[in-house]
């Protein structure tokens, strides 16, 4: 039988979501009950798209309309890729690349220059244009209350509070650590309600429910960490984890109060992040950096489609000009104060590299020198010196979340 692709309807949310969950070995209903409502609450009616096998659904696609932070401090809306599964009897069939061009036709419909995903496979998204534009490390710690710190600096208090609490003051928190983060999700209303604040047993996974840890300097809230707790004793002795959700400070002294606290807390001598920002502070903290093991994966993959609009959306810290082409297109970026201006032009290319690299690029995170010496970017090696210049960035691209 011949397949077909469309947008789904609304009664077709159950089955999206049992295609969606049961490819990536769950159950929807296991997994949260309330599940279509807050699909339906998350994602546009005309942006999840599916593949039938006649009355079958047995491909999934769909797009959250998101927001992330950019080099420079600016905001970029990308069409967040997302759901993205084609059952196992449906293999080789051509099934993923007609979701991935039904998404990325409806992110230019709508005007938007970036695509954005997390991959569940990484040999999958570059030959579709993506490229790494953030990473992560996972961190674990043992024994922690042995670990030290280098220096004594003064500790901010922490206040434990309760969740109906945290919904209040999380959100305006997160934003103001993240503000000069690039790659981290701007997060709506809807966002932190629907998915920051969801608690079942399966995203548990057999730990606590979240644990919410302010960090407070007199009146002035400067940071917050969640994590859940798994108790174990091991031979009468106490070999629990905390497993951190996420850990935002303002600045260097509430991060180390956070990590202060969580290496400290009774029962639990481990402790883990599965996802880190690479330039997390915590190694250069202690006494001891080899006390932290620190695993490195990618993050966020870009796509980018409009390459004038999305040049000018971030800043740069070095003023140049750049001839470049990218996928047969050739671009001349001028930066003027920190502010880029990107046209097309008939003139001789500088660079050469393709959409996957350029997404590589974007935020900063993977210098335009290592991709060269990869052989993923092709150019006068002055060209190449002032592009790393130009596309730094001071602050590690991070994205803390799977969308």
């Amino acid at each position: 039988m011949s397949l077909t692709f469309r947008a789904i309807t609304a009664d077709e949310v159950p089955a999206f979501r049992d295609t969606v969950m049961s490819t990536f070995g769950d159950d929807a209903d296991d997994a949260d009950p309330d599940g279509t409502p807050r699909f339906r609450a998350l994602v546009r009616s005309d942006a999840a798209w599916a593949a039938f096998d006649g009355s079958a659904l047995v491909g999934t696609a769909a797009t959250f309309d998101h927001a992330i932070g950019v080099p420079g401090g600016g905001t970029l809306p990308i069409a967040g890729l997302t759901m993205v599964t084609v059952r196992p009897t449906h293999r080789r069939r051509g099934i993923l690349r007609e979701l991935m061009q039904l998404h990325l036709a409806d992110a230019k419909a709508r005007g938007c220059a970036v695509s954005g995903l997390w991959a569940s496979e990484g040999g999958i998204y570059g030959r579709f244009g993506y490229g790494i534009s953030a990473q992560a490390e996972a961190l674990g710690l043992t024994d922690a209350r042995s670990i030290s710190f280098a220096d004594d600096h003064e500790v901010d208090g922490v206040e434990l509070v309760e969740e109906a609490r945290a919904r209040e003051l999380l959100p305006a928190l997160y934003a103001r650590c993240t503000a000069d983060r690039p790659g981290a999700l701007r997060r709506t209303e809807a966002w932190w309600r629907e998915r920051r604040f969801l608690e079942t047993p399966w995203m548990r996974k057999g730990a606590s429910r979240r644990r919410h840890v302010l960090a407070r300097r007199g009146a002035d809230l400067v940071g917050y960490v969640q994590y859940r707790q798994r108790g174990v004793f091991d031979g009468g002795l106490p070999a629990g984890r905390v497993e951190i959700v996420e850990l935002h400070g303002v600045d260097t002294a509430a991060e180390a109060s956070l990590w202060r606290f969580v290496l400290s807390i009774d029962l639990f001598p481990s402790v883990s992040w599965w996802c880190a920002p690479v330039d997390c502070r915590l190694p250069w903290l202690l006494a001891d950096p080899r006390r932290v093991s620190r695993h490195r994966t990618d993050n966020l993959w870009l796509r980018i489609d409009d390459v004038p609009s999305a040049l000018a959306a971030r800043t740069y810290p070095r003023d140049g000009q750049l001839r470049f082409s990218v996928a047969g297109d050739t671009w001349e970026l001028t930066v003027e104060g920190g502010v880029g201006r990107c046209v097309p032009t008939a003139a001789p290319a500088m660079l050469t590299f393709d959409r996957q690299t350029l997404g590589a690029l974007y935020l900063g995170g993977t210098p335009a020198s290592t991709l060269a010496r990869a052989s993923k970017l092709r150019g006068e090696a002055a060209a190449i010196t002032l592009l790393d210049g130009m596309f730094a960035s001071a602050v590690a691209p991070w994205c803390p979340e799977v969308f």
